[in-house]
């Protein structure tokens, strides 16, 4: 079921918002930055305060950039500008799982070298998830399927993840023989893991000279030209030393390249 997030706009701003969001921030700025406030139980209720509008204003903004996120609506901001001066209220959604809301995810082992992870049904983002933890292990992909190598680092991701009750927002439930698996249970962290991945991308986004993954068309033309320029062939003459520093930096080009490409397809495919 998809989460839900709801603006209309009538006496008051009324908003609804899928308790699967992440706003444990968002409710704590409304309850540190708003005096004329009411709460009840998941609701809400911002009046209209002409002495804390500034506050008002970044709160409607925030809400129209979440609406954003989920719609691919610009109307509403039109609306909620023409409208700042009303009151705002903001309920949250309780979700309730139900069996068919339940995500399974079975994770066995294939052989010595390889495991698949298979989804019981298409999640995008709870796919785009895994698939981003075990990027460096991933053997082949399918649509509702993962086949990963076996080793001692996915093996931890494996642990980690088996542990989780939820993952971007949707219930799941892990189905893994532990005996096929027998983690070692040492000490790791799969948040560490994505930043470590996320650094990765960030140095290679540093390296195509571009700020996000959105220039993609720039990062190509970009990695056509260094890769000609640092191409091994190209300086096959050169001394012996010279020729490992040029395989080095086009290896190190060519490594980044394929790890942006993937990225640019998991956030587009």
């Amino acid at each position: 079921m998809d989460k839900v997030f709801e603006i209309d706009i009538n006496e008051n701003i009324d908003v609804v918002i899928d308790s699967r969001f992440k706003m444990k921030g968002f409710i704590e700025f409304i309850r540190l930055s708003f005096n004329k406030l009411e709460i009840k139980d998941n609701e809400y209720f911002v009046y209209f305060d002409k002495d804390n509008i500034k506050k008002h204003k970044l709160l409607l903004q925030t809400l129209i950039n979440m609406h954003k996120k989920v719609h691919k609506d610009e109307t509403i901001a039109k609306r909620i500008a023409l409208n700042y001066r009303k009151n705002v209220s903001i309920k949250i959604k309780k979700y309730y799982v139900s069996a068919s809301d339940l995500l399974k995810i079975d994770i066995k082992k294939i052989s010595s070298k390889e495991f698949s992870i298979y989804f019981s049904r298409e999640i995008k983002s709870v796919y785009n998830y895994i698939k981003g933890l075990f990027l460096f292990h991933i053997l082949e992909m399918y649509s509702d399927k993962l086949i990963i190598s076996f080793n001692e680092n996915s093996k931890d991701i494996v642990y980690e993840i088996s542990k989780k009750s939820s993952i971007m927002g949707y219930k799941v439930t892990f189905n893994i023989d532990e005996s096929e698996f027998k983690f070692s249970h040492r000490n790791y962290s799969v948040e560490g893991s994505i930043k470590e991945y996320l650094a990765k991308i960030r140095n290679a986004l540093d390296m195509f000279g571009v700020d996000t993954i959105h220039q993609f068309d720039t990062i190509k033309k970009e990695y056509k030209r260094l890769a000609k320029k640092y191409h091994p062939d190209l300086h096959a003459s050169k001394p012996e030393l010279i020729k490992k520093i040029y395989h080095k930096k086009f290896m190190k080009i060519k490594e980044s390249y394929e790890l942006l490409e993937e990225y640019y397809k998991g956030k587009n495919g």
